[in-house]
């Protein structure tokens, strides 16, 4: 229903004067949405390790995997933990559809007609099974979109959700940015950077922004934003054994400067399965919390 919901407005937005009225009013329902999941998901754990689904990390677009089943919504999800074999299998991102239409489109000169994604589109359009479009028009719409998003990554480089909103309404419902009242929801806009979901081993896989994915990597930026939307329980529980080593260091007496060293020490051996080690983005934060102000 919310989705024909969303195409709805969206078309209704197609009308210039119609636009940043819809677009404010769907993106209030995403801040009221993502505000409140955040707070549900959060409000009955107890780990040791804070989680705060606001936190910004900046990687590189070439540690991002792409997972082999599906993935977590990015929205309702916000901040939750789940263990099982999610994590497992992943891929490497270049494999991604759109990766590769971007990569033909964009680096090689093809047409858009003569990229798996056009055709994907127009057999599930021509169905009356695809999600986000009704015609093919508005299809080829998005294509000029992605044409633009292409030449600002090679001219701009990454410009986060608060840089495009300066900008206004050039999106639609669903593609991010102000709500109603922008002094009280401007804080949730990072809900569409590009989100990623984090392994058991802290390996960084894909949730939502496969486009933006797909463009900073082909443009070669070196560092993009990321937002964590679901961590595995057994990476956590690891985040919470860093807080606990630290918390024994400086028990111990331990200086600020060589608390690191300390707990490097004290998991040796786990740190060994851990991708990045203690310089993971998702770990530096917590050595940032603890000890800024010691």
């Amino acid at each position: 229903m919310l989705k024909n919901v969303r195409l709805w407005m969206k078309r209704i937005s197609r009308v210039p004067r119609l636009r940043q009225s819809m677009t404010r009013l769907w993106n209030s329902y995403e801040h009221l949405k993502f505000s409140l999941y955040n707070w549900w998901n959060l409000k009955s754990e107890n780990w040791d390790s804070k989680i705060d689904p606001f936190q910004l990390y900046w990687v590189s677009p070439e540690v991002i995997m792409l997972p082999t089943s599906s993935t977590f919504d990015f929205i309702t999800d916000s901040g939750k933990t789940y263990g099982g074999e999610w994590d497992k299998n992943t891929r490497n991102f270049k494999d991604d559809l759109y990766y590769r239409s971007f990569n033909q489109r964009f680096c090689r000169g093809y047409s858009w007609e003569q990229t798996p994604i056009y055709e994907n589109r127009r057999e599930k359009i021509q169905n009356g099974t695809d999600p986000r479009y009704a015609t093919m028009a508005e299809f080829r719409e998005k294509l000029q979109l992605y044409e633009d998003m292409y030449k600002k990554f090679e001219q701009d480089g990454y410009l986060l959700q608060t840089e495009l909103a300066k900008f206004e309404e050039t999106s639609l419902p669903g593609n991010g940015g102000r709500a109603l009242f922008p002094s009280l929801t401007d804080k949730t806009l990072m809900r569409h950077e590009i989100a990623v979901n984090i392994g058991r081993d802290g390996t960084f896989i894909r949730n939502d922004g496969r486009h933006r994915l797909a463009l900073a990597l082909l443009t070669d930026l070196d560092e993009i934003p990321v937002r964590i939307v679901v961590r595995h329980t057994q990476w956590q529980a690891f985040r919470d054994r860093v807080v606990q080593a630290i918390d024994k260091s400086i028990e111990a007496g331990v200086s600020v400067e060589d608390v690191p060293k300390s707990v490097e020490n004290r998991l040796d051996r786990e740190l060994d399965d851990i991708y990045l080690g203690l310089n993971h983005p998702d770990l530096e934060i917590i050595f940032n919390r603890y000890l800024s102000n010691r």
